[in-house]
């Protein structure tokens, strides 16, 4: 059991430490929500069904898991919700070192809108985090 854990904590710090390393380079926003558009599947817009305004530091983003299945940058106000966070907090959403309710209750990501529905972006999160552990190594 011990083995198990320590693995998976090794795991997760390797992680963190590629996304690092990724995000320390010459990678914007933009060009990682490229990399994200081809998560945005079918399958994603029917378990989803949400759409999300993501305003970051410096830009906003609409993920569109309702009715399109796209990622445009703008905020479209007819969004079902909006997370308005820092590209720090993104990050880690999408690292794994928090998730969605860790960072609304810690006052790290403002929340407008229904939770639950917040809660159903954790899947593209964990998505993201592929993308970008794939593109570190």
């Amino acid at each position: 059991m011990y083995n198990m854990i320590a693995r998976r904590m090794m795991a997760q710090r390797v992680c963190a430490y590629q996304l690092a390393r990724m995000l320390s380079g010459s990678t914007s926003i933009p060009q990682l929500m490229e990399k994200f558009k081809p998560l945005i599947t079918d399958r994603l817009v029917h378990e989803t069904g949400v759409s999300a305004v993501l305003k970051l530091s410096d830009s906003a983003w609409t993920l569109d898991l309702r009715d399109e299945g796209t990622i445009k940058e703008g905020a479209d106000e007819t969004a079902d919700i909006t997370l308005d966070m820092n590209n720090e907090v993104f990050f880690k959403l999408i690292d794994g070192s928090t998730t969605t309710a860790a960072a609304y209750m810690s006052g790290q990501l403002k929340l407008e809108g229904n939770i639950m529905q917040a809660m159903k972006l954790s899947s593209l999160f964990k998505n993201m985090l592929g993308v970008i552990s794939e593109e570190a190594k």
